[in-house]
């Protein structure tokens, strides 16, 4: 029997992090820019553990955009996450180009997934690949699909997992596709032998309308329910007031309008409820 015991002991220690309860670091957001600064912060936490005076990470992207051309503020941004602001290298990004700043440390290669089966689009393809080329850094970028990473290795490294629900909307995907494709990406995770930390955004002015953006909000909300190795999550989901430099965003302004943000005071009781279980999780 103690023998047994021991074993046990054991086996639960050796098990991939994701696969023991809260052990997944999580951000819920509007901005995708927002995970810059999450990313910086986690990157530099879990470089200790490991001994390494310069931390690396890999990073899943999976987004309908590349977010990759050269951000011109990357060195102001760099010199904030050195002294530890991490708030402010969000807010010199610009809400977009967000990726660049974060290689080579913490980011070390980089998976944009921008499709479950097949290629990216042949100019999105190039669009992002020239990109990565001008950051003049040494970095291992490439582009995955959905299905390809059940065959792949996962890095023996720290993990991003960045979502751009936007993905969720376009003319080959829509909210029927959000569980499996999750489902897919959290079956990478978790065999992961370091840590894991993911992301999450809406993206609202990428999304049709509002309808549309609660509805990819549940489901999203539904599925992260369900899963238990979620620590409760940092959520800056309904801050839309950041200035945005996107063509998107100047699109929008040029035709005298605001970009449309979620208001909290405005969400449906059930994305309320999801979000309090979720944030529950903080204080088991």
């Amino acid at each position: 029997m103690k023998n047994a015991l021991f074993s046990l002991f054991f086996f639960i220690l050796s098990l991939p992090l994701a696969a023991q309860d809260k052990t997944i670091n999580l951000m819920i957001s509007e901005h995708h820019a927002d995970h810059l600064g999450f990313f910086f912060r986690y990157g530099e936490r879990y470089s200790v553990p490991y001994g390494s005076p310069r931390p690396s990470a890999t990073m899943i992207v999976l987004d309908a955009h590349a977010d990759t051309v050269k951000n011109e503020r990357d060195g102001f941004i760099r010199q904030f996450a050195a002294g530890r602001y991490f708030g402010l290298t969000v807010e010199n990004a610009g809400n977009h180009n967000w990726i660049h700043p974060l290689a080579p440390v913490p980011l070390a290669e980089l998976v944009w997934i921008s499709a479950i089966s097949g290629r990216p689009r042949a100019d999105k393809l190039q669009g992002f690949e020239k990109s990565v080329a001008r950051w003049g850094k040494r970095v291992n970028a490439y582009a995955l699909s959905i299905d390809e990473l059940s065959d792949r290795k996962v890095p023996e490294r720290t993990l991003f997992i960045s979502i751009d629900l936007d993905f969720f909307y376009s003319e080959y995907y829509s909210l029927r596709e959000v569980p499996a494709v999750l489902d897919a990406l959290f079956a990478f995770s978790s065999r992961s032998q370091r840590p894991v930390v993911w992301a999450f955004c809406l993206s609202r002015p990428w999304l049709p309308n509002d309808d549309y953006a609660w509805a990819l909000l549940e489901q999203t909300l539904r599925w992260l329910n369900s899963r238990p190795e979620f620590r409760a999550p940092e959520v800056t989901l309904f801050e839309g007031s950041r200035f945005d430099t996107s063509h998107t965003a100047q699109a929008f302004r040029a035709e005298g309008r605001e970009m449309p943000f979620m208001r909290e005071i405005d969400a449906p009781e059930q994305i309320k409820t999801l979000l309090w279980e979720l944030e529950m999780r903080g204080w088991d």
